[in-house]
């Protein structure tokens, strides 16, 4: 038998060559399209235009077009709310645990518990718009680090927005548990009260100006440190900044929170409270206490502000021009 190289061709029929020509010829075509077309940049075409490659997994629509640039012009507002949200979400669910769980109560584990919400939301928006979290943060940097004005308001409404979204989601998620802790009937103080799970309430024998002492003093430190560990001159603070703002507030709550059940912060008290006012626990929220609830609304601007001027005399990394 001769060799198999002797044996002639198989036939190809014209069709079935043209067939595979063609075939072969889209595929290079395709290889081709996505070596020279950006994914990124094919909005501006036709869709009919683009390889099925494109069409189909790299042609954004009209929504997700208009939803980046929203995204895009509003990046810090965004990061503010979702921090915030993320703040209060565990913040309260701290709470929460403390409250509906039978077992004893511990200071220590909710203030570990807060310091570590404030690392996770830190770390989520602190690279987009500084992780303010904090209307008293906020308007701390616009009096003493030139914090821009237009982006005051901005701020604030994110934050408040945050907190409110925070304190809605942690109800959502904990609703059975509050039922069963109190018969679905909402109290807000007394052995079935649950208001404080969201928002701050202190102990009975604490009177007003001891709790407001509490807020300006424990805000105060909270700025000082923020200040101090925020100056890109006082290395290698600047570096691990969210850190050391988590372990510094486990201490201000360990050693002066449990006075006036430890907001400072307007958006942590203000949010959540007037969730519970529309969730069922009615507007004795903000009445209750003599109106306690104007102390933590206030109190963490003034101590923010006390902490910026003693930052300021004492202690500010600027150097001398």
């Amino acid at each position: 038998m001769p060799p198999n190289w002797f044996h002639p061709p198989p036939t190809v029929h014209p069709v079935a060559h043209h067939r595979r020509s063609t075939s072969k010829k889209i595929l290079d075509e395709e290889t081709f399209s996505r070596e020279k077309i950006d994914p990124c940049t094919t909005t501006g075409f036709d869709n009919d235009d683009l390889p099925n490659h494109h069409r189909i997994l790299h042609g954004p629509n009209a929504f997700v077009v208009k939803f980046r640039q929203f995204r895009a012009k509003h990046r810090e507002f965004l990061a503010e709310f979702i921090g915030t949200l993320i703040l209060i979400l565990l913040i309260d669910g701290v709470s929460a645990e403390q409250t509906l769980n039978i077992g004893p109560k511990s200071w220590l584990t909710s203030s570990f518990g807060t310091g570590l919400a404030v690392l996770l939301a830190i770390t989520v928006s602190g690279h987009i718009s500084g992780a303010h979290i904090n209307p008293a943060v906020t308007l701390t940097f616009w009096v003493f680090s030139g914090f821009p004005t237009r982006k005051v308001p901005i701020y604030f409404l994110a934050q408040f927005l945050g907190a409110f979204a925070g304190a809605a989601l942690l109800y959502s998620v904990i609703y059975p548990a509050l039922n069963e802790f109190d018969g679905g009937v909402r109290q807000i103080l007394g052995d079935q009260g649950t208001a404080n799970i969201f928002a701050t309430y202190p102990p009975l024998y604490v009177g007003t100006s001891a709790a407001i002492a509490s807020e300006i003093i424990g805000t105060a430190l909270l700025l000082i440190l923020i200040l101090v560990t925020g100056h890109p001159n006082n290395m290698p603070f600047h570096t691990m900044q969210g850190v050391m703002i988590a372990c510094g507030l486990m201490v201000i709550s360990m050693g002066l929170g449990y006075t006036s059940g430890f907001s400072l912060n307007p958006a942590r008290d203000i949010g959540p409270r007037v969730f519970t006012a529309i969730a069922g626990w009615g507007t004795g929220v903000f009445s209750i206490r003599d109106y306690y609830a104007f102390i933590p609304m206030f109190a963490p601007y003034v101590g923010g502000l006390v902490g910026g001027m003693v930052y300021t005399i004492f202690i500010d990394h600027t150097p001398i021009q």
